[in-house]
């Protein structure tokens, strides 16, 4: 039987409003974020209950002993549990501050997380102390700051590939220039026939594949890329009105449509959050 005590609580926050590093609070007991993606490097908890979570293409569980790292453009979706509750809290980094942190401490340019999960009760107690909301209130933003490089060092050495070198296949990199494309051209009403002509591939093979490696329908990602960029403009000060026009949305509506299935918030309630 559904839980008639609905939980849905959702916060967000910028401990240094300078920076562009940004900490999620979700609490839910009927609510299932859907196949997305974020710009960001993601690193999340789970502070109580169970959560589902598709991740690389597979199905897991996940309790409070779990620490998810997921790289961006990935795709992943979480949610409840036999209506049952679950609280976790993420940290989104933007490439750009792992990139300096790669370059100072790793010599590298380039980093993909190798696990989408691990366990380490050390770092596991320190980003739970981190994310919690009370506890960045008393920190000064120096302090927190240095916390958090600390922990990502520590989980780069742990998961991730700094000492590698990334090679492709040849169907990856073809998927890559056309997540590119979308992502340099989402503001228009991009066609199949677009993509056909721009890649001289086969619009049938193109769906297949593109399917097969990102596990969602090219439409759909191009909205998820879409929602994303629609965050960024929000965050920044832009009315609704103006970030669903610059991000290719047919109107407001649709954007909040769009956007609330993903979030689990109205654009509206999203913006209170940075301003």
């Amino acid at each position: 039987m559904k839980n008639s005590n609905i939980i849905h609580n959702i916060k967000f926050s910028k401990p240094n409003i300078q920076k562009d590093i940004v900490v999620y609070e979700g609490h839910y007991n009927n609510f299932n974020h859907g196949k997305h993606v974020h710009e960001d490097y993601t690193i999340s908890v789970i502070q109580k209950g169970n959560m589902s979570a598709f991740l690389r293409g597979f199905n897991y569980k996940f309790d409070k002993s779990s620490i998810i790292t997921i790289n961006p453009d990935e795709i992943h979706s979480c949610g409840i549990i036999d209506q049952k509750e679950y609280k976790h809290r993420s940290i989104y980094i933007k490439p750009q501050t792992i990139i300096d942190i790669l370059k100072e401490n790793f010599s590298k340019k380039q980093l993909s997380f190798s696990n989408s999960h691990f366990n380490n009760d050390f770092l596991y107690n320190k980003l739970s102390f981190l994310t919690n909301e009370d506890n960045i209130s008393l920190i000064n933003k120096l302090s927190w700051e240095c916390e958090l490089i600390d922990i990502i060092n520590h989980i780069l050495k742990i998961n991730s590939k700094a000492n590698e070198i990334i090679e492709l296949p040849a169907h990856k990199i073809l998927i890559k220039k056309i997540k590119d494309y979308f992502n340099d051209n989402f503001f228009m009403q991009i066609t199949l026939d677009d993509i056909v002509k721009e890649f001289n591939i086969s619009k049938y093979h193109f769906v297949r594949l593109f399917k097969k490696h990102t596990f969602v329908s090219p439409h759909t990602y191009l909205m998820l890329v879409r929602v994303e960029k629609a965050k960024s403009f929000l965050q920044n000060g832009f009315s609704i009105t103006e970030t669903a026009y610059m991000c290719g949305f047919n109107d407001q509506s649709h954007l909040n449509k769009r956007f609330k299935t993903i979030t689990g918030l109205t654009p509206g309630e999203y913006k209170k959050f940075f301003t």
